[in-house]
């Protein structure tokens, strides 16, 4: 997995951790700096529709792929053996991120999507983790929405 995107609103840098560390997320509780991102393009944006809603275009967004090395450890969260982590405010996904978290064991855990399963992935990248400084943003760029994701469907 040498590639991950990652999206936020351009008022934060893209590989800020203040978000997660304030409000916390999925796979982590508040206290936390973590990066979240996801395997594609595609899924990041897909994300942040369910964040957003559907009702209005979200904002203005930048973007940049992340390289993490393909040697760097990577602990993968395991959805069968862990059920409900993909319920809303799973105590499951949250119980099981601040763990991997606190005891550190590595710098980056790949974690399903919910609104890409069962082939989605995400990775939660802990920004601090002494193998972290390995990773490395490649470049930004802006979001570009497109409107008919966000209003009545045309029909043809």
């Amino acid at each position: 997995m040498p590639l991950v995107y990652r999206i936020t609103k351009k008022r934060h840098a893209v590989y800020d951790a203040g978000g997660a560390a304030l409000i916390g997320g999925r796979w982590t509780s508040p206290g936390r700096p973590v990066i979240y991102a996801a395997e594609h393009y595609a899924t990041a944006l897909l994300e942040k529709l369910v964040q957003a809603g559907r009702l209005q275009l979200p904002g203005k967004h930048h973007a940049a792929p992340i390289l993490i090395p393909d040697d760097l450890p990577m602990e993968r969260f395991d959805p069968a053996a862990n059920k409900g982590w993909e319920v809303e405010d799973s105590a499951v996904a949250r119980g099981y991120g601040d763990a991997w978290f606190d005891a550190g064991r590595t710098a980056v855990l790949r974690v399903p999507s919910v609104p890409g399963q069962p082939v989605e992935w995400n990775v939660v990248i802990a920004p601090n983790h002494r193998d972290a400084g390995r990773i490395r943003v490649l470049g930004v760029f802006d979001v570009l929405w497109d409107g008919r994701l966000f209003g009545p469907a045309t029909g043809r």
